[in-house]
């Protein structure tokens, strides 16, 4: 009786048959590696964005963090509820309770979110390259804060519909892959809505931004070319370089490397939502295998991971920022090292070096070059920086008669014998 109620429930799908516990350890242990280090990497990201001053106050990073944050929630979501549901199946939860529609109500949420925001960053990029004086306007601080905070509405008001029976949208852990309930649902043609609004808007803004480049590009080349080619003209005509009437202006609109470092940045991360959302949408009419539902969730997964990896290969002043907040002491010890060379090597009497190449010029003397004032110009680094600088007025001594006296003191000090000696 017992082994016929146990082998019911292996049917039933109750107990996990070997190979069924096997195929779970195997999915489990990789979406933890791909989940953790997504979970860092966007961590990294929105630190590194935040300590630069000069970052965290431009529009364009606003939107890297915003991204970031979605792929944060996605992952926690995908760490306490996705991962462990796989692993335990109906001893975690079960397939129709309210928790596993609600923490997908959520996922949704933010990856909604995060597509709308991807369309954004196209737009973004199109108006910098294509409008560069229209985008302190169009993306000024006010103005890009009210979008992001539209887009988490949008992101809401479109996941929403999960929340009833007529659209819910459900993770089954035995075939590793969330699902509508029921299946034929509307609601699917919302969700293709919003991923092909977001998809049309970046193939569009980044077509237009590489005809763009294409065009300057070129336009550079010819001027360059005509420069050189009116140089050597002149150059076997024996005339002089161009004058300032002859010469050509650079083309307008130049495209900065800054720019187009972002640029590459936002179209990789596009690219590679792109191919996860292609699969999500054919790879089910190709394959109802487990193993290639598996790989459609793991590209979901590489995309939450993918967006700070790009940024860390792409962004040299985030990664060198990453680097100092990290790397710190070993930053400040490099730099102390080089200071503590650097002083000794310097002499430390001052008093014996010999002074030249310096002049008095209308009888003034810097106060160093006096007996008695190495103490306060090797008193800090500080104060010779300052000196230096011109921050504080230097000391002025005053030839009269052959005699070395102070412009404030009537006091003789000492006698020098030429009205133009040259000092070092």
């Amino acid at each position: 009786m017992y082994l016929s109620n146990e082998t019911d429930e292996i049917l039933n799908g109750k107990i996990r048959s070997w190979e069924q516990m096997r195929d779970d350890i195997v999915v489990v242990s990789v979406w933890l590696v791909m989940l953790t280090y997504a979970l860092f990497s966007n961590i990294l990201i929105v630190y590194g964005i935040v300590k630069n001053s000069t970052m965290r106050y431009a529009t364009s990073y606003w939107f890297i963090i915003s991204l970031a944050i979605c792929d944060i929630i996605m992952t926690i979501i995908s760490l306490t509820h996705l991962v462990p549901a796989t692993a335990f199946h109906d001893a975690f939860v079960e397939y129709h309770s309210i928790r596993n529609v609600v923490m997908i109500f959520f996922y949704d949420l933010f990856w909604y979110s995060a597509v709308l925001q991807l369309g954004l960053m196209a737009g973004n990029r199109f108006v910098s390259i294509v409008y560069p004086m229209e985008y302190k306007w169009i993306f000024s601080q006010g103005n890009s804060l009210i979008i992001i905070a539209m887009l988490y509405l949008l992101g809401f008001l479109a996941s929403l519909p999960t929340l009833f029976p007529c659209c819910h949208t459900l993770w089954n852990s035995d075939f590793y892959i969330t699902v509508y309930e029921p299946m034929d649902t509307w609601y699917k043609y919302v969700d293709m809505f919003i991923n092909s609004l977001s998809l049309l808007l970046m193939i569009f803004s980044y077509a237009v931004i590489i005809y763009k480049v294409r065009e300057s590009s070129r336009a550079m080349a010819k001027y360059q070319l005509t420069i050189r080619a009116r140089h050597q003209a002149q150059l076997l005509d024996g005339r002089p370089n161009l004058s300032r009437e002859s010469s050509l202006r650079p083309p307008r609109s130049q495209i900065s490397k800054k720019e187009m470092r972002l640029f590459v940045q936002f179209f990789v991360v596009s690219i590679v939502f792109l191919l996860t959302w292609t699969t999500w949408q054919w790879l089910p009419y190709m394959s109802e295998s487990k193993w290639a539902y598996f790989l459609m969730t793991s590209l979901f997964f590489i995309n939450n991971s993918v967006n700070p990896t790009v940024y860390l290969l792409f962004n040299t002043q985030l990664r060198r920022e990453l680097y100092y907040s990290l790397c710190r002491d070993r930053v400040v010890g490099k730099i102390q090292q080089r200071a503590n060379a650097t002083r000794a090597s310097k002499p430390t009497d001052t008093s014996k070096v010999p002074l030249t190449n310096k002049e008095i010029r209308n009888g003034g003397l810097h106060s160093s070059t006096v007996s008695g004032a190495n103490e306060e110009a090797n008193s800090s680094p500080s104060s010779n920086s300052s000196s230096s600088g011109g921050q504080k007025e230097a000391k002025k001594y005053l030839i009269k008669g052959g005699k070395f006296i102070h412009s404030s003191d009537t006091k003789e000090t000492s006698v020098i014998t030429s009205h133009n000696v040259s000092f070092l």
